[in-house]
């Protein structure tokens, strides 16, 4: 069925009173149109591509699709966090088996559930991941860099017993949350004040597309380090990405599905467009698990998955995280100077991703009013992340928007389900610690084409003047 599908005011979704109307409730795509007594403000914006969404903001995939979808942006966040704290668990002190990676790691997984739900439902209400931020680890880093925070070298923090290795990180931890702390009330005061709304006439692509390109290049740096502990395995995970999202994106294939309606029926479904990353990171990860079983990799690999096992074994099985368990925080002017950098930058960020993220899913240019509810919550999550003790600041997942790109999936359900999956697996500490086992070369190819994704493709296959006059304020 020829789905009709129009470019939707992205205004509409904000007021109380809405009537959504499902076009072509079919199991391949569902156009939704939205009808609303409020004057059309879109008549000279040029439209948008409207093979963009497959299933739009409003949209329901089918109930046996939701799930696999749901999970695919957890396994997208729970990489990025790896490939996260795999940088910055080191520069705090943490022995590479130590359970306090899990346990930190399932702090920040946990948050980014929580605060993931609060920017889909109360701020920017587009289905945007959030979580812990790459802008912020740039800037915690040099912290860590200084003489009273440097750490000493693996076997004399060996040799301290795990007591005063707990002291080490913690007292860390502490000045980084101190830190957050400020820098969420500053950012939740540029939100809720207006001043962000009041400022996005100067943030144009000439001040976009370099921060995200420097953001982009900075990370993929990282990710290339880890690429390079096995070039065969990286490259591999490279290829199954772009064929799976490229090559192969229009195959469809006829699949048994029952519902309790209709019983069991066959439906075709297009499954390596939605599910390039979970297919790519599942057959490559299970390829290395077999290969060390078979013992074909030597144990300095880094693609030997029995090489993280020893958190995997420390680790306690459940945990839920809570406030100030690392301490209380500690403030610091010199950490909170150092951090000012990174909360402007972060704005920047997550401003651009909401344009890409609305453009993905056919809507028009977020209001004002939106972006400020954005920007607000962002500092709200930053402060709850700091009582938690996540070690950084949160911050809209570029990651989860390539995903988006490449899936094409822009459903607020699918990230609401996504967000409750990881505040229930983060309180399930030795699975988070079997994530950590992922092979590095496998999460730094993937970390790195979705950067890549985000940082070009967008403006890309936008004309300059179309990508200004949809999605920029001309003031």
């Amino acid at each position: 069925m020829q789905s009709k599908t129009k470019r939707l005011k992205y205004n509409n979704y904000y007021s109380p009173v809405m009537d959504v109307i499902k076009v072509a409730p079919d199991h391949n795509n569902i156009a939704l149109e939205i009808r609303l007594d409020l004057e059309d403000e879109t008549e000279n914006q040029e439209p948008v591509d409207d093979n963009l969404a497959a299933y739009g903001i409003n949209g329901n995939p089918p109930s046996y699709l939701t799930p696999l979808l749901a999970i695919q942006n957890v396994v997208t966040t729970l990489s990025c966090l790896i490939f996260l704290y795999n940088i910055l668990a080191p520069k705090l002190c943490i022995l590479p088996e130590d359970p306090a990676r899990a346990n930190l790691l399932a702090t920040a997984v946990m948050m980014a559930g929580i605060s993931t739900l609060m920017q889909t439902f109360l701020g920017v209400r587009l289905p945007i991941v959030q979580s812990s931020g790459f802008v912020y680890l740039f800037c915690t880093l040099p912290i860590l860099e200084l003489p009273e925070w440097k750490c000493s070298s693996n076997i004399d923090l060996f040799s301290m017993g795990p007591e005063a290795r707990t002291l080490e990180w913690n007292l860390r931890v502490q000045n980084i949350q101190g830190a957050m702390i400020i820098i969420g009330v500053i950012q939740m005061f540029l939100g809720y004040s207006g001043f962000i709304g009041k400022s996005l006439k100067y943030i144009t692509p000439l001040t976009v597309v370099p921060t995200m390109c420097l953001i982009g290049l900075s990370v993929i740096e990282k990710g290339v380090f880890l690429m390079s502990g096995n070039w065969t395995t990286a490259i591999i995970t490279l290829c199954l990405l772009t064929l799976f999202s490229q090559y192969l994106r229009k195959v469809a294939i006829s699949l048994p599905v029952y519902s309790s309606r209709g019983g069991l029926f066959r439906v075709r479904l297009k499954i390596f467009a939605l599910f390039s990353i979970l297919f790519s990171v599942s057959i490559v990860w299970i390829v290395c698990a077999y290969l060390t079983s078979r013992n074909s990799l030597l144990p300095t690999d880094p693609t030997n998955t029995e090489s993280k096992t020893g958190v995997l074994r420390n680790a306690p099985v459940f945990r839920i995280p809570y406030p100030f368990q690392w301490g209380r925080p500690t403030f610091s002017l010199t950490s909170v100077l150092t951090m000012l950098p990174a909360l402007f930058v972060n704005v920047v960020e997550s401003v651009a991703n909401y344009y890409t993220c609305a453009r993905y899913s056919n809507l028009t240019k977020p209001p004002k009013n939106a972006v400020n509810r954005g920007i607000g919550v962002q500092g709200i999550s930053t402060i709850f992340a700091s009582l938690l003790g996540t070690g950084s600041g949160i911050s809209s997942s570029s990651e989860n928007v390539g995903n988006i790109g490449i899936t094409r999936v822009c459903s607020r359900n699918v990230i609401a389900l996504a967000a409750c999956i990881m505040i229930f697996v983060s309180t399930f500490t030795k699975l988070i610690a079997l994530l950590i086992t992922m092979p590095d070369p496998v999460l730094g190819a993937m970390t790195s084409v979705l950067l890549v994704l985000i940082g070009t493709v967008d403006w890309v296959k936008s004309r300059y003047q179309q990508f200004k006059a949809a999605y920029f304020p001309t003031g």
